[in-house]
């Protein structure tokens, strides 16, 4: 039987500010189930590493949007599998790319009075952790909806995730499908809870990573952020 324990490197737990729209930690929730899995073979001693290559949006799409990067960064995962008094030791650094739109709170109806990074889109890529000609990482064969699910599950700051709508974009010239999610989010760690509009996408296949898509606004602003959304999805670079 296996036993599995997983850690952050360093551990350091990625953490959002408490003015950031809780979407960046949709795509962290995302990169903590992202790894391998626990039938993975047992091939030595030494630890097993795998590096994914960050993906980024250009500067042109960002324009035509009215987004900014954010930040890119890696996360780390550690993972220690256990059967039959052996021990498998990974290592996998996932990449997340931020970018966001700063958003009067007033307009949303909320009372404080500032602009919050509200509207976010992020890239997240995750190595496909092959050993022995065989892909390890279960992101790579998650729908968008059990993405969803895990979003909820390891990540407090969301509730209430449903799908609403399912569409299809390209992804580094790839096409995969994108759910449509609403839910209830925290949005400035203050106890102000507001309607949330997700997307995520099924992963895409990019050299030896998979890529991830994740974006989201306010609902109350859906119809004018879905459009850029589904464009900054679209124009997602990654050198696989």
């Amino acid at each position: 039987m296996y036993r599995s324990q997983i850690s952050f490197r360093n551990n350091q737990i990625p953490m959002q500010s408490r003015r950031t729209f809780l979407t960046l930690g949709a795509s962290t929730a995302i990169a903590t189930t992202a790894g391998c899995t626990a039938s993975m073979p047992f091939v030595g001693d030494d630890p097993m590493e795998f590096d994914a290559d960050p993906a980024s949006i250009p500067q042109s799409a960002l324009d035509e949007t009215g987004y900014d990067e954010h930040e890119i960064e890696d996360i780390g995962i550690e993972r220690t599998f256990e059967a039959g008094g052996q021990t498998q030791d990974v290592v996998v650094t996932n990449w997340q790319a931020e970018y966001d739109k700063a958003i009067d709170l007033g307009e949303l109806g909320v009372p404080i009075d500032e602009r919050l990074r509200a509207a976010v889109c992020t890239a997240l890529t995750t190595p496909q952790v092959s050993v022995l000609n065989r892909t390890f990482n279960p992101v790579g064969e998650m729908t968008s909806e059990e993405l969803a699910e895990k979003v909820q599950d390891r990540y407090e700051g969301m509730e209430n995730l449903e799908q609403v709508d399912e569409d299809t974009v390209s992804i580094t010239r790839e096409s995969t499908t994108v759910g449509e999610f609403e839910g209830e989010a925290d949005l400035v760690g203050e106890g102000i809870p507001i309607d949330l509009t997700l997307h995520i996408t099924e992963a895409v296949e990019s050299g030896d990573d998979f890529v991830v898509g994740v974006g989201g606004y306010p609902t109350e602003l859906r119809s004018d952020e879905r459009p850029n959304i589904v464009s900054l999805l679209e124009a997602i670079e990654h050198n696989g």
